[in-house]
């Protein structure tokens, strides 16, 4: 006997504002495994393994924006953003990565207000969960960000070995 699956159907503006996110997190994800390649290679060890965790946690988020589309009926059809590129030092890859979680922060505070506006709050919940992450990740970067300041990048950089 074979089953049909119900599906919910989405409001188009709520999966766009998904499909749009998850542009973000598959950038994300292309550019944090990147730049722990890089840091790996540098001798960065403290820095490869954070960024292995943020490039990780993309390829979650990812699969719940998409399992999400999906049960709304919609098609995940992320968009390329930019090309991924290794920035050539870790205070130019930090704030690379700070540039797209702002973006995506910016994203997410427009998709969840119309998450709400459309009364999707299942969309809304996930978003929030989203934005959360993202705002611990900013939260990261910028008191990296304040130390290579404070420090100095040598100093810093020291601090990241081994």
């Amino acid at each position: 006997m074979k089953r049909s699956a119900s599906r919910l159907r989405g409001d188009p503006v709520v999966v766009a504002h998904l499909n749009e996110y998850l542009s973000y997190e598959l950038t994300g994800h292309r550019q944090y495994l990147i730049h722990a390649g890089m840091c790996r290679h540098w001798g960065f060890e403290r820095l490869a393994k954070l960024q292995d965790a943020y490039w990780a946690e993309e390829v979650q988020h990812a699969a719940k924006i998409i399992a999400r589309i999906l049960m709304l009926g919609g098609a995940a059809t992320p968009r390329e953003l930019r090309p991924i590129a290794g920035a050539a030092s870790v205070p130019e890859q930090l704030a690379l990565d700070r540039t797209l979680v702002m973006q995506a922060m910016v994203h997410l505070q427009g998709a969840i207000a119309d998450c709400e506006r459309l009364a999707d709050y299942v969309s809304r919940d996930l978003l929030v969960e989203m934005r959360d992450d993202e705002e611990r990740h900013l939260d990261w970067l910028d008191i990296e960000l304040a130390l290579i300041e404070k420090l100095g990048p040598k100093n810093y950089l020291q601090s990241q070995l081994g």
